[in-house]
């Protein structure tokens, strides 16, 4: 059967059906068959879009402020960023000198070369000279290429040979 076939067929029997029923049996059942029509109209389109509107309207304020709070912390970043050193002032031997007696810290010989310095320490406080090297890592772009510390026997004391290399910021 084709498909033809079978729709004519339930409409024919559909037909049948309806012209068994007298005028009063027909307005029931168009009535019944429009409120099922409507019932589902509004189980399926309606109340979800009034649902979500609802939920969207209760989680409005809630996104506008984590939409503000990303924007200040953006704006903060950007902040951040524009405050960073653009070109440090290039290493010398008088600057590193002044910055470890700055810090309790006194080389026995520094040797600077171009963008390369080496220093050597005896007897100083491992604490300081780590506090020294994070601060001059942040503020003059300087990283250490080579390390070697060897422990005393006293608390915090260490002998240290250092290579150090400042980078070029970009």
């Amino acid at each position: 059967m084709s498909m033809a076939n079978t729709f004519g067929q339930w409409r024919q029997s559909f037909a049948a059906f309806w012209e068994g029923r007298n005028a009063r049996e027909r307005m029931l059942l168009a009535v019944g068959a429009a409120v099922v029509l409507l019932g589902l109209l509004y189980a399926l389109l309606i109340d979800p879009a009034l649902s979500g509107r609802d939920r969207l309207n209760k989680d409005l304020p809630q996104l506008r402020a984590q939409v503000a709070q990303l924007q200040a912390l953006a704006r903060e970043a950007a902040g951040l960023n524009s405050g960073a050193p653009q070109n440090p002032a290039p290493m010398s031997k008088e600057s590193i000198e002044a910055e470890l007696v700055r810090k309790g810290l006194k080389a026995d010989n520094v040797g600077v070369t171009g963008e390369i310095a080496r220093l050597q320490l005896s007897g100083a406080s491992f604490a300081a000279l780590v506090g020294w090297l994070d601060e001059i890592q942040k503020s003059s772009l300087v990283s250490v290429v080579e390390a070697n510390i060897v422990a005393q026997a006293q608390p915090d004391s260490v002998n240290a040979t250092l290579t150090l290399r400042q980078q070029k910021s970009e």
